[in-house]
């Protein structure tokens, strides 16, 4: 009978949202405007879409409504752009796609992933055939000998070997070239040059064979999960690096995680905040941007209250999957010891503190979260994100532009997206409560405008219902 009603629900649901959609204009009235240029919110606004575009914006008084437009009165009601999550993996999208969109999540970078899979998603989008994100996707991740990458990844020892891989990623239709930990140097820097020949950015992380200061100055477009900031903002320079790998064998696992909370204690103790200004102004002048991902780290600081949480998201997350995220069997966690711990509340702290030093300095941010580790939800943790930004220092709306009007930039399609401007395209986010006033108000969507279609928000619960029940079987 649940089975049923839920069934009943989601036809409803959708019956009602293709019946608005077949409009060829939707019409808003009486809105606030948060267009993410940096102006000030505007008051009793109109918006006209037309089609996928945005065809004008005026005084709600003045907005001329053209015959059959689905009118909407979104008096007291606040418009952003569609947010962005420029860093997530995922490997399949019947539930991963209703979180996002459900969410106001409209777009995606994948950092990692089988691109025929990620190619065909994003085409089935296009084509209407699924309701989902935008994606941008690097393909395969690219790492070296002994890689350290997760999924699929292609490695190379050489240069040769890394031009031939940009080569085929680019044939393939790769949108970006992501790099890893243990590419050796030569092979990094060929997969720069043979990128830029090609227009492609490479991001990623940092390869242990050099320094991020290096990798700014090669044109890394940007650097996840803070990189080796904290490490170059050593006094003790190269020496640190020298501490991360050793030739003594290991038979106890927990080894592991005492050697790095020595060598993070040992990082911590020497950070230099003159080594990191100067590193900071190198990524100003070099344009490099940083996705921190700040809500997989936060995850994996604290996994042990979010294991003992009663989180309702659980309810989308298979129980196959959900074990994999308790402490006693999450990768990152199982083998944790007391020092290790003490070092990563440390850690995160630090994190924080340089990602509000950064930001004040002029670095360019976007946001991720690093979808697909323990107690990062679809959609949900980009929320989140975006709070943990604001711990960091930035204010609302610059935490808010990290994950529109950024990307759009880091893009180079500022002049199609990531603002809510005449001409762009209308995917946006309608909210109850204003986000300026408190990020956490980016949770109370009211509705979602996806490719010009209007999504109700009876449409979303009808999204999060079918991710609910697809989550329990």
């Amino acid at each position: 009978m649940k089975r049923l009603l839920v069934l009943l629900l989601l036809f409803a649901a959708h019956n009602a949202t293709a019946q608005q959609t077949r409009s060829k204009s939707i019409a808003l009235l009486h809105v606030t405007i948060i267009d993410m240029t940096g102006a000030t919110p505007k008051r009793d606004m109109g918006v006209l879409i037309t089609g996928d575009r945005i065809a004008s914006l005026p005084q709600s008084k003045r907005l001329r409504i053209p015959g059959g437009a689905l009118v909407i009165n979104a008096a007291g009601k606040f418009l952003i752009p569609g947010l962005w999550d420029m860093h997530v993996h995922f490997t399949e999208v019947a539930r991963t796609f209703p979180l996002l969109v459900a969410n106001g999540v409209l777009g995606v970078r994948n950092m990692g992933g089988d691109l025929s899979d990620l190619l065909r998603w994003r085409a089935d989008v296009a084509d209407g055939k699924l309701v989902g994100p935008r994606i941008i996707s690097c393909g395969p991740i690219i790492d070296g000998p002994e890689p350290a990458a997760h999924g699929p990844t292609i490695v190379v020892s050489n240069a040769v070997e890394a031009k031939q891989t940009v080569d085929m990623l680019k044939e393939r239709g790769a949108d970006c070239v992501k790099v890893y930990d243990r590419l050796p140097r030569d092979a990094y820097f060929a997969i720069i040059d043979e990128a830029k020949r090609l227009g492609l950015p490479v991001v990623g992380h940092v390869p242990l064979s050099l320094t991020s200061a290096e990798a700014s100055d090669a044109g890394q477009k940007s650097i996840e999960h803070l990189g080796t900031i904290l490490e170059g903002s050593s006094t003790l320079g190269s020496e640190l690096f020298k501490l991360e790998s050793s030739t003594q064998p290991v038979t106890d696992p927990s080894e592991f995680p005492r050697r790095i909370a020595a060598r993070g204690a040992l990082m911590l103790d020497t950070y230099s905040e003159q080594e990191a200004n100067a590193l900071f102004a190198r990524f100003v002048r070099n344009g490099t941007w940083q996705v921190p991902t700040l809500e997989t780290k936060w995850a994996q600081t604290f996994i042990d209250d979010l294991n003992r949480s009663d989180d309702d998201r659980l309810k989308y997350i298979p129980a196959s999957e959900r074990q994999w995220w308790t402490p006693e069997k999450n990768f990152f966690a199982r083998y944790r010891t007391p020092e290790y711990i003490t070092f990563r509340r440390r850690l995160w702290e630090k994190e924080l503190e340089l990602v509000g030093a950064m930001h004040h300095a002029g670095v360019k941010f976007m946001t991720g979260t690093d979808l697909s580790g323990a107690y990062v939800f679809p959609g949900f943790s980009l929320h989140h994100e975006l709070e943990l930004f604001v711990q960091a220092g930035f204010s609302p709306i610059e935490a808010l532009q990290a994950a529109t009007r950024n990307p759009a930039i880091f893009l180079g399609e500022s002049n199609s997206q990531g603002t809510v401007e005449k001409g762009k395209l209308a995917n946006l986010v309608l909210l109850d409560r204003n986000p300026l006033a408190n990020i956490r108000n980016t949770q109370s969507i009211a509705a979602v405008i996806l490719n010009g279609n209007y999504l109700s928000r009876e449409y979303l619960n009808g999204l999060l219902a079918d991710a609910a029940q697809r989550a329990r079987r």
